[in-house]
């Protein structure tokens, strides 16, 4: 029921402007308020990316140990704790990749 009385009131306010055509807002490209915030807002996304990046090679890389380490000592707890970090940063990299992929195309690259 909103959904239509809104559609109906901008139906009613696009004839009484005289104009039938109706321009959407889908190549609004998103950019930061000012030149000044527009260095600290790539400065902060830069530094975001960074962090996952390492945060990443750093998971994996002490999964990969704790299960080298869990097989040389026979500790089966060890070596399934490594297994399941290495799952879970192979799915935190997909996530990355994914979420960064759909930020840029909300977002766009360069207007």
């Amino acid at each position: 029921m909103m959904i239509e009385t809104i559609s109906e009131v901008a139906t009613q306010v696009t004839a009484l402007a005289g104009n039938g055509h109706v321009q959407a807002f889908g190549n609004v490209c998103a950019k930061a308020p000012s030149q000044e915030a527009e260095g600290y807002a790539k400065d902060i996304v830069g530094w975001v990316k960074w962090g996952v990046i390492w945060l990443l090679i750093g998971a994996g890389f002490a999964s990969a140990g704790l299960m080298v380490a869990g097989k040389i000592s026979q500790s089966g707890r060890a070596a399934q704790m490594g297994s399941s970090g290495m799952f879970w940063t192979v799915i935190g990299a997909v996530g990355f990749a994914v979420i960064y992929g759909i930020l840029t195309g909300i977002v766009g690259n360069g207007c």
